[in-house]
């Protein structure tokens, strides 16, 4: 009987079917979007060709975040992807209102003028709404501020005294500089860190336990311009190097600055981000002007930064907007062992100042081995500032982190 199965299952392998004389493209997109994971998605994109283009790979690429206008209501947000060199737009009313604070797992932190932060996977458009501010969460602010009538004021000169109402734009430089999560936000054990405006504390609020954000001293001397999630901590960095271990799982938080670990020598920090349970600091070189990649174990007993000339397959993402940076590994259309700087405005590539060219928005690709850099245009420049921050999609309402393995063929396929 087993024998008989076998030849039979083998009759019908040596037909091969066109598999799309099963079913329509149509139902195989909607299947591919209906898939609850990573794994299931690189499963389904490695039985054939049709469903692969089903569910193109283009779908995990990422992206970056185009400047948009919060007062219109036309809702209509432009991204663009490097893989390809392709813009896009998506429907995204939820942003109208609102500035970008944030950009983790695949989700952004949105602030609006009442200083309350909504979560947003652009991608899905989900939305999970965290607590308002309020009047003693306020107080740490570095210019403390008042709600009156519903609004928020606070002085911007203290030479005046005048109260003056806090607009939409001005929230990041008032209340939330940057917001950082622990997971996509719908894990069911995501923790958002906010960066408070010239202050040396941190706020964190675990979604879906806590009531309301919850201060964190965190024992620096000098304002926090970054924190980045690293082992289930959240290490929180001034401008000049010192930094502060938060763990802010347990019932009673807890921080405890680091002794004295002194930036690279002539270096200025753009941005940082965890690698590999590892601290990676992207910064410019004084001397040359150079970007390159640094690296430091914070949890080891000896701490010190070290130059990194090899992050094997590994892209690494920075902006000017967002601090906290991004890295997977390297996919078609992205330069391996490089990084990628958003933070050019209306570079003319041929570097040459008398040029007439139509400027644009550039992207600059640093090689991580040698330090040399290249510059890609990537959109036109109309006045804007350059692209708000990257995004690393993550569409799927189940799951945590996202790492990249390559299928039979070699090519790399995300899983969770």
């Amino acid at each position: 009987m087993a024998a008989q199965l076998r030849r039979r299952s083998q009759r019908l392998l040596d037909q091969k079917q066109d598999w799309s004389t099963v079913l329509p493209h149509e139902l195989w997109e909607k299947i591919g979007k209906r898939l609850q994971s990573g794994r299931d998605a690189a499963s389904f994109r490695s039985m054939c060709r049709l469903w692969r283009a089903a569910l193109p790979f283009t779908e995990f690429a990422p992206v970056l975040m185009m400047p948009f206008d919060p007062e219109s209501t036309d809702g209509t947000i432009t991204f663009y992807r490097p893989t390809d060199g392709k813009t896009f737009t998506k429907d995204l009313p939820v942003l109208q209102g609102k500035e970008v604070c944030g950009s983790s797992h695949g989700w952004l932190a949105l602030v609006d003028e009442a200083a309350c932060l909504t979560l947003l996977n652009p991608f899905t458009r989900a939305t999970i709404a965290l607590p308002p501010t309020d009047a003693y969460f306020a107080f740490d602010f570095s210019r403390p501020a008042v709600m009156l009538d519903g609004r928020w004021f606070h002085r911007p000169s203290f030479s005046d005294g005048v109260l003056r109402q806090v607009k939409l734009h001005e929230m990041r430089d008032v209340f939330f500089s940057e917001v950082v999560l622990s997971s996509p936000a719908d894990s069911g054990d995501c923790t958002a860190v906010a960066l408070l405006n010239e202050s040396s504390d941190v706020a964190f609020y675990r979604v879906g336990d806590d009531d309301s954000w919850r201060l964190l001293k965190t024992g620096l001397t000098h304002e926090i311009s970054c924190v980045v999630h690293c082992r289930n901590r959240f290490l929180a960095m001034t401008y000049d190097g010192q930094i502060s271990i938060c763990n802010v799982v347990g019932a009673i938080p807890t921080a405890r600055p680091m002794q004295s670990l002194d930036l690279p020598k002539q270096v200025s920090p753009l941005s940082y981000l965890q690698l590999n349970g590892e601290l990676h600091l992207v910064g410019t070189v004084g001397s040359t002007h150079c970007t390159r990649l640094y690296k430091c174990n914070v949890f080891a007993r000896k701490t010190v930064w070290s130059m990194v000339t090899n992050a094997g397959e590994l892209t690494v993402l920075t902006s000017h907007n967002i601090a906290a940076s991004h890295a997977g590994g390297s996919v078609s259309g992205l330069e391996k062992n490089s990084i990628y700087y958003s933070g050019h405005l209306g570079r003319c590539v041929y570097r040459d100042t008398r040029c007439k060219h139509t400027l644009n928005l550039v992207l600059e690709i640093i090689n991580i081995a040698t330090g040399n850099s290249e510059w890609l245009p990537y959109h036109q420049y109309t006045g804007s500032p350059e692209a708000l921050c990257w995004i690393v999609p993550h569409p799927w309402t189940q799951g945590r982190h996202v790492v990249m393995v390559k299928d039979h063929k070699g090519s790399t396929e995300p899983v969770l």
